[in-house]
């Protein structure tokens, strides 16, 4: 996030708590100016999340409007409980409000499943079973140590369907406590992603807060909660600014990851074990410790069967490469790194296919012989004469049109392959690679000096594969009896 962002979340932070000081006396005004600030804050939010969406066009947009969407009903739901507020002098009811803060919970928790499926770290299934688990264990145990003993009390004067919703809450800020967590483990993190994780966990700890106040009618905190979910929505908002990157980088969390569920699970029959059974019954000592038992034989072979994943992909990449590398050798020669023949005549094949089908220019074939090539290696050694064939690939490479083709066909020959050439774009090509080539050539200080000679032929429609080369061979060996160094057209 740059420096601009930081700046405006910082003096919008420190101006709401200013605000909030100043009409500390005035109770009505101070809710009033509160209401209407997280309000503002969540519209702005809304504005920035809005134009990220827009300026996307990619997988990433989803995830981007999942996150507006849940920003939106959070607005709605801002405004309502302002005006509801203003009208009413209390807050509002079970009703509206619960039913915009509920699609909230939905598009933010829908937000952060695409996001790690997305990423296809593990399946989607896999990762949503390991919040339903988080969430039926964290509930049941809230559920039985703090909700009936300690706060059942507090909703007894309240509707089923109003108990039930406020209990809601914590559950829902348990669930997307989890799910960060579990992005936060499975994935590469960005900048925005952090900010995204960051501001729910404020927004968590901030409706803890809040819950537990109200459980217990004491207001502590009271309107001095209001600007930590401020700082949430411009958390979740400014995210968008760095339009959702992905870094690289990645987090050495690997296996302990995959025991999370199953942790959770060990810990959850503990507690369960330790509270209603008498800790010295042999039998239910018995049970737990097989259980446990269990869970460290499943967790010793997931990990075992990651070591063989890992081992059989690091395999397959090996397999992959080598197959890569063997059809590379299959198709290009070794020394110069140029297709072989091989390569050729399937390239001359298509060319030939290409012509009928599709009714296109006939093609050119050059076929380039060294002139003196026997005397270089005869005098300096095939040392030398292996590096001017690559010097002479490299100006062959230099010459080559974009989009056609060149390869070595044997020894010191070379064959070229021109398309959409008439024949004077051709003669002219052939000129310039019998200039380029004459050139004098400097090898371990020896000063070597060769030149070329080019046959050239047209594909016709009558044409087979061997006649376009034998044109070509026999156009090449007519120059070389008249004096070399030059090239003729058959």
């Amino acid at each position: 996030m740059a420096v601009k962002p930081v700046f405006f979340l910082f003096l919008y932070i420190l101006a709401d708590y200013s605000l909030l000081f100043f009409l500390e006396g005035n109770p009505i005004l101070l809710s009033t100016v509160s209401n209407i600030l997280l309000t503002i804050t969540s519209l702005i939010t809304v504005t920035v999340l809005l134009k990220t969406y827009t300026n996307q066009n990619n997988q990433i947009k989803k995830f981007t409007l999942l996150l507006l969407l849940g920003c939106l009903s959070y607005s709605i739901g801002s405004i309502y409980w302002t005006y509801y507020e203003y009208m009413h002098m209390s807050p509002p009811t079970l009703g509206l409000y619960d039913f915009f803060m509920l699609l909230v919970y939905i598009f933010f928790i829908w937000a952060l499943i695409y996001y790690f499926k997305t990423h296809k770290v593990v399946l989607a299934a896999t990762y949503l079973f390991d919040i339903l688990i988080f969430t039926v264990i964290t509930a049941t145990l809230s559920w039985v140590f703090i909700v009936r003993p300690f706060l059942m009390p507090t909703f007894d004067a309240h509707s089923l369907l109003m108990s039930i919703t406020s209990l809601g809450y914590p559950i829902a800020d348990l669930t997307i406590l989890f799910a960060c967590l579990i992005i936060f483990l499975y994935t590469s993190l960005s900048k925005s992603i952090l900010l995204i994780i960051l501001g729910f966990l404020i927004n968590i700890m901030a409706n803890s807060i809040n819950f537990y106040q109200s459980a217990h009618t004491t207001y502590l905190f009271d309107h001095l909660l209001d600007p930590l979910w401020v700082l949430s929505n411009l958390l979740i908002g400014f995210s968008g600014l760095d339009n959702f990157k992905v870094n690289q980088r990645t987090y050495p969390k690997k296996y302990f990851r995959l025991f999370i569920p199953y942790s959770i699970m060990i810990i959850f029959l503990f507690v369960l074990y330790i509270h209603f059974y008498d800790i010295k019954n042999p039998l239910f000592i018995g049970v737990f410790i097989s259980i446990v038992l269990l869970m460290i034989r499943l967790f010793t072979t997931i990990y075992s069967n990651e070591s063989l994943n890992q081992e059989i992909n690091r395999k397959n990449l090996q397999l992959k490469d080598a197959n890569e590398k063997l059809k590379f050798l299959a198709y290009h020669d070794e020394l110069t790194k140029l297709p072989n023949r091989h390569f050729l005549f399937e390239k001359i094949q298509n060319e030939m296919k290409a012509t009928i089908n599709q009714n296109q220019c006939h093609f050119y074939l050059l076929f380039i012989d060294l002139d003196g090539f026997k005397s270089v290696n005869d005098t300096f050694g095939h040392y030398v004469g292996d590096k001017l064939l690559r010097q002479v690939s490299c100006r062959l490479k230099e010459q080559l049109p974009e989009g056609d083709f060149l390869c070595r066909f044997a020894g010191d020959e070379f064959i070229m392959l021109l398309s959409d050439s008439d024949q004077i774009g051709v003669k002219k090509m052939a000129a310039a690679i019998v200039e380029s080539l004459a050139k004098q050539y400097l090898i371990d200080s020896h000063k070597i000096s060769i030149s070329a000679s080019i046959g050239i032929s047209a594909y016709k429609e009558t044409d087979s594969l061997l006649s376009v080369m034998n044109r070509a061979d026999k156009a090449m060996y007519d120059i070389k009896k008249n004096g070399k160094n030059s090239f003729g057209i058959m």
